[in-house]
C-alpha cells in the first residue's frame, strides 16, 4: 500500500524518546566582571536635602481584595463601625453575630497595625475614618436541574477598605 512505502514499519506501532547516554551539565558563560570608570574615581561628597515632616494626620489603612461574601452583607457592618473609635470598633466587630465580621476584624486590626508601625500612631486614639466595601467579580457555577436543564449560580466577591486615623 501506499501508507507502508511512505512511513518505515515498526516507527508506527512504537514511539521512543531520544535519550543521550551520557548526561552532560550546561554550559555557562564566564563574564569578566564590570569595572566602570566612575567607581575608580574619588567618591564626591553629596549633602542630603532636609526631610520634611509632613503635618497630617497619622493613618494606617488595610485592604482585603476578593473575599468570598455578599457585598451587602459587610455593608451592614461596616455602616456601625464607621466613625467610631478603634477599641470600640474592635469590640463591636467582635461580638456581632455575623460572618462577615471574621473579615473586617482581621482588616481593622492591620490598617492599626499600618498606623501603629508606618506611622507610630497609638491605638489607643485611633478612629475608623473611612470604610467601604466594593463588589467584586462573580465566580460563576452551573447546577443541574430537571430535564436536562442547569441553572446559573453566582458566588459573589467584595474588595474591602478600611483606614484609621489618628484623633487629635
Amino acid at each position: 500500500t501506499m501508507q507502508s512505502m511512505l512511513r518505515p514499519s515498526g516507527l508506527a506501532q512504537r514511539a521512543v524518546a531520544f535519550r543521550p547516554a551520557v548526561r552532560v551539565a550546561p554550559v555557562v558563560a564566564r563574564r569578566a566582571p564590570v569595572v566602570c570608570s566612575a567607581a575608580e574615581a574619588e567618591p564626591v561628597a553629596v549633602e542630603a536635602a532636609p526631610v520634611e515632616e509632613v503635618a497630617g494626620p497619622k493613618t494606617g489603612v488595610a485592604k482585603q481584595t476578593f473575599q468570598r461574601g455578599s457585598v451587602h452583607k459587610v455593608r451592614r457592618i461596616l455602616d456601625v463601625i464607621r466613625g467610631r473609635p478603634y477599641e470600640e470598633a474592635l469590640m463591636l466587630a467582635e461580638y456581632m453575630p455575623y460572618r462577615a465580621c471574621e473579615t473586617i476584624l482581621k482588616v481593622l486590626m492591620s490598617a492599626a497595625a499600618n498606623a501603629k508601625n508606618n506611622q507610630g500612631a497609638l491605638k489607643t486614639k485611633l478612629v475608623v475614618s473611612e470604610c467601604y466595601a466594593d463588589g467584586g467579580p462573580h465566580l460563576k457555577r452551573f447546577r443541574t436541574r430537571a430535564k436536562g436543564r442547569a441553572n446559573r449560580i453566582l458566588k459573589p466577591t467584595f474588595h474591602l477598605t478600611i483606614r484609621v486615623t489618628e484623633a487629635e
